[in-house]
């Protein structure tokens, strides 16, 4: 063997193995070879911001090493993007053991957008050199990152638990997800809704069987505003006394495009609305299927890389994709011309867009090769790429407007004509397809009043972010890149600053406290423009038009100032941080501030430490965050008065009483006698409909952070609910009787047993 391939990842290297033969050796770095060190700040801030770097894989360089100097050639074959970039200018680093700083012309750099026998030996074919500037953009990247995640986070930690070893931190770009997130809550929290109100009017022609619906559009010209009953009501007496003539009818035809292929966020986006898939699994997915995966004739990539922000696409897949249209569907569903795609501002388009290396490889054909969720995202990506060259949808469309004195009313119907891209893409139905309308209406015929349908709405605060629509607020800000997304979700959510509940984020109240910090004493880290403007930077980098000291230096002048601030308060104790909340001391009377103590709140009086006074909180506790203060007072209040009422409960061990205490796993007995250490889950007394035998106890769930009811039995029973059961269902014996509003239900999906309270 002559030659050396080295790439990121081991399935990788199996695949391209394969294609290459005897004459080439594949290897894998396995990610990252050197890194900044894990327990210091690794960066020379006096000496331009130079950066320490430790080889972490001290094993796995020494048995490329001895691979590299025994072969004519290596080619470093690591992926097309600034982190490729800079595994393969170390892999050359490390292995070059000539000393050449020019560079040895034994090392090659090749570049390939899809792992297909193809592509990668004509990558061979015209190796490349190392991106220097795209290594920079990566350093300045990774710099960036390590001094506000390890000089802000120990301040941080100190600041809310009083230690700066707490484990609180704080990121570049993942501050700014979680500030969005905080700072959607807090409108919610805060919007008052509004009451307006809708009228709408059924008319027909010739029998009220035949009426149809119309909205009321405008009142003399203007946009509707009724805003109260009284008004309604005038208006429908108006409308029971005036004149129907239809003003408007017009039939006109209406085309519905294919959507781009898929891009990073776009993906992600779309796995996540369709599919329920986290960006971190649609990620970990899509990677399997671009490294390879067994069919019958050996491992093949299925889907190009997966890191991209183009929707660019090569000539000769498209060609391809034109003629597996035509042959596939027939002439009618190919488009015209060639269908592209506008590159969006600031795109990287080292890559093409995300599509299937083969478009012959018909998911239905490759279902048994795949696991469910492989088969299910290759769909995805499939379907959208192929509908890129197929023919519009069309439709036909009548719209009406029916004039009565003042009031305009409209309505719309749209019938699908020939499907097109909709053969292949399934998309949401037009708002208005399907819509019947009557057939014998023409222009100036006078229409009868059937029904007038007043109806009393009332505004809605903003939605949560799901994953898609963060995603999409983060692409729209230029947070980040599509590369990262998957990470900056992930990472707020195992750092507990929000959790996910019914497919939204909601931030816990460490979230809240670690914003309202960051937006306290380093509001610019958490300021999206700013943000934006760093991931400029970093691209005038990558393109050659600034320094990576540069834009550090531009970077870290404010931010020291903003550090010797903050140490300075935190030394002197003066004007500190603190959280306040709506809870008076019951030893002095002070309001109480939220606290951490090895990743739990607690509640400390304010006047510390001329007051000792703590308070622990139950990890479940609901709050609501206004003006930066914390309020909880009434939800714990409500909690001890629920906790008195419990029945008094007898230790087993020593027969002391027992009391209710708060810890990371929720609530618990605990015995009073201070020579015992029994403790005890507090039990609804509800008995366990799977097991019989165990009882449903309060449990918490951490990573979900709310309470839940499961067996006393567990692990050997596994029965769980998410609200409290309240007795067992008498009908069916298999669920729980359980709160929902004016009635107990069974949570037992197949019984419809109900009873009024």
């Amino acid at each position: 063997m002559e030659n050396l391939v080295i790439v990121e990842s081991p399935t990788k290297a199996n695949t391209i193995n394969r294609y290459l033969g005897s004459a080439y050796k594949v290897l894998s770095s396995k990610g990252h070879i050197r890194d900044l060190p894990q327990k210091e700040l690794g960066v020379e801030i006096e000496n331009g911001f130079r950066p320490t770097l430790v080889v972490n894989q001290k094993k796995l360089i020494g048995k490329l090493r001895k691979e590299a100097t025994k072969k004519d050639t290596v080619y470093l074959a690591t992926d097309n993007d600034r982190e490729g970039e800079a595994i393969a200018f170390d892999l050359y680093e490390l292995l070059n053991t000539n000393g050449n700083s020019k560079g040895d012309a034994k090392f090659k750099r090749i570049i390939f957008n899809e792992i297909t026998q193809d592509s990668i030996k004509q990558a061979i074919k015209e190796p490349t050199h190392i991106d220097l500037e795209k290594v920079e953009a990566q350093r300045a990247r990774r710099i960036l990152d390590r001094l506000v995640g390890y000089l802000i986070s120990p301040l941080l930690s100190k600041s809310i638990s009083g230690s700066r070893f707490e484990g609180l931190s704080a990121g570049r770009v993942q501050s700014v997800g979680l500030k969005y997130i905080v700072d959607r809550e807090e409108k919610r929290e805060k919007f008052e809704p509004e009451e307006y109100w809708k009228v709408r009017v059924d008319l027909y022609k010739e029998s009220p069987s035949s009426s149809f619906p119309l909205k009321l559009h405008k009142i003399s010209g203007q946009k509707p505003e009724i805003n109260n009953g009284e008004e309604a009501d005038k208006i429908k007496s108006e409308l029971d006394q005036a004149k129907f003539q239809l003003s408007q009818l017009t039939e006109k035809d209406k085309t519905r495009s294919p959507l781009p292929p898929f891009i990073t966020s776009t993906l992600q986006r779309t796995a996540s609305s369709i599919l329920n898939f986290s960006p971190t699994k649609t990620m970990r997915i899509a990677q399997t299927l671009y490294e390879g995966v067994e069919l019958d004739k050996g491992i093949e990539g299925l889907i190009t890389y997966m890191r991209t922000d183009s929707t660019r696409v090569a000539k000769e897949a498209n060609s391809e994709l034109r003629s597996f249209i035509k042959d596939r569907f027939g002439p009618d569903y190919l488009v015209n011309k060639t269908r592209y795609y506008r590159k969006k501002s600031g795109a990287q388009d080292a890559h093409e867009a995300i599509r299937p290396t083969g478009v012959c490889r018909q998911p239905s054909n490759l279902k048994g090769h795949l696991s469910n969720d492989q088969y299910k995202l290759y769909k995805l990506i499939w379907d959208r790429f192929v509908a890129t060259q197929m023919s519009n949808a069309r439709y036909k469309r009548k719209k009406i407007e029916v004039t009565a004195n003042k009031y305009l009313f409209k309505t719309s119907g749209s019938s699908l004509v020939f499907d097109g891209f909709l053969k292949v893409l399934k998309l949401k139905p037009l708002k208005d397809q399907d819509v019947q309308l009557p057939k014998n209406l023409s222009k100036g015929d006078s229409l009868k009043l059937d029904n007038i349908d007043p109806s009393q709405h009332f505004t809605k605060p903003p939605n949560r972010y799901t994953e898609a629509g963060l995603i999409k607020e983060l692409e729209k800000q230029g947070i980040g890149r599509p590369s990262t997304y998957a990470s900056i979700i992930s990472t707020i959510q195992k750092r507990d600053y929000i959790v996910k509940r019914k497919g939204s984020f909601v931030p816990t109240l460490l979230g809240f406290v670690v914003v309202e910090f960051l937006e306290q004493f380093f509001s610019e880290i958490v300021e999206p423009s700013l943000t934006a403007k760093m991931e400029e930077a970093l691209d005038q980098i990558k393109d050659g038009k600034t320094s990576r000291e540069k834009t550090l230096t531009k970077f870290y002048a404010p931010l020291k100032k903003e550090l010797d601030k903050v140490e300075e308060i935190l030394d002197s104790r003066e004007d500190e941080f603190e959280i306040p909340t709506d809870v008076s001391c019951p030893e002095c009377g002070e309001h109480m501030n939220i606290r951490y103590w090895k990743g739990s709140p607690y509640l400390s009086c304010s006047s510390w430490p001329e007051c000792e006074e703590k308070m622990s909180l139950p990890p479940d506790i609901s709050f609501t965050f206004k003006d930066g203060k914390v309020i909880l007072e009434a939800e714990l209040k409500k909690r001890q008065q629920e906790e008195q009422n419990m029945a008094e409960k007898r230790c087993p061990k020593c027969d002391s009483k027992m009391e209710i205490k708060h810890g990371r796993y929720g609530r618990f007995y605990a015995c009073t006698n201070p020579d015992c250490n029994e403790t005890a889950s507090i039990s609804t007394g509800v008995k366990c409909p799977n097991c019989a035998d165990g009882e449903l106890v309060e449990r918490y769930s951490r990573k979900k952070k709310q309470t839940f009811y499961g067996c006393s039995n567990y692990p050997d029973c596994k029965f769980t609910t998410s609200d409290k059961p309240v007795k067992s269902c008498p009908k069916c014996g298999q669920g729980v009787l359980v709160n929902s509003g004016d009635k107990l239900v069974c949570t037992n999906k197949n019984c419809d047993y109900e009873e009024e309270l």
